[in-house]
């Protein structure tokens, strides 16, 4: 039973970085995965809708959450608020609360949000006028495949993220880029080719970080979550390992790994995850 007052997760995580000039460490982060109003866009391989209100946010009610979670996490430099839709749709994050979240968030270098092309062009400034640190936009682009785009039901078009990603970066805005790895009929060969072309894409556009996700059953796909290859823990490595080399020092390359990380697997699986878990946290292919 979901609790309007209290974040239906949180947790502390590390996470590559990428300074200005180059270089590559590590950064504590604070992960407040908020309880908030279902998104309205209802894309068809998202099952974030599991944690969400049938209502609207009440004032008051995100803040709340977000102390509750501090007051138990560790500190750490970065924190993200993640509300399973758009921090600018109102009816999530009701825009009264800004300045209560961006003094609950003054003590951090970064704060990561996640929002929808859609929504809330002038709430951004108006939220950032509240933040100490430095402010990043998540985005699920998905896939630069436009047939598999429209399929989602995402509403709206890679040029659609273009212009969004581009008036991100004019605003002194960072981007986060989040990618899913397969979709139903696709194979895995094609999966991964689509995957690389998504990455270049995210990086062109100016992406800070990318963030791979593995297409799981979600939403159901419209009715094709059957025909869903499964994106293998090899496949991951491959693709990252692949991608961090073309890409270089352009941006951070991160793998969800959760659901592969709560199977059971060989020892030799096993090892090879902790292997690529480092590799991931160090942004180095060799550890692997």
């Amino acid at each position: 039973m979901l609790d309007p007052q209290r974040p239906y997760a949180f947790l502390n995580e590390r996470e590559p970085n990428l300074d200005g000039c180059g270089n590559r460490g590590i950064v504590d982060v604070a992960t407040v995965f908020l309880t908030a109003s279902r998104c309205p866009i209802g894309c068809s391989m998202c099952d974030l809708h599991r944690n969400t209100l049938s209502q609207p946010s009440q004032p008051g009610a995100i803040p709340t959450q977000i102390r509750f979670a501090q007051q138990r996490l560790e500190p750490a430099s970065w924190i993200k608020l993640y509300n399973s839709g758009n921090f600018f749709d109102p009816s999530s994050i009701p825009p009264p609360d800004y300045a209560s979240i961006g003094q609950l968030c003054s003590g951090y270098d970064r704060v990561i949000i996640e929002n929808h092309p859609r929504f809330g062009s002038r709430r951004h400034d108006r939220f950032g006028e509240h933040v100490a640190g430095k402010l990043e936009v998540a985005v699920g682009l998905e896939t630069v495949q436009p047939r598999m785009l429209k399929r989602l039901g995402k509403q709206m078009s890679r040029d659609d993220f273009d212009r969004y990603a581009n008036w991100l970066i004019s605003a002194g805005i960072d981007l986060r880029v989040f990618l899913i790895v397969g979709a139903p009929g696709l194979s895995v060969k094609e999966s991964m080719r689509w995957a690389r072309l998504s990455i270049r894409h995210a990086i062109h556009t100016g992406a800070r970080h990318i963030s791979l996700i593995p297409a799981r059953v979600g939403h159901g796909w419209n009715g094709t979550a059957d025909s869903l290859t499964p994106v293998e823990l090899e496949h991951l490595v491959d693709l990252f390992a692949d991608s961090l080399a073309e890409m270089g020092t352009a941006a951070c390359l991160s793998v969800d790994l959760w659901d592969i990380a709560s199977a059971e697997l060989s020892e030799p699986r096993r090892r090879l995850l902790d292997r690529f878990e480092s590799s991931i946290l160090h942004q180095n292919a060799s550890l692997l």
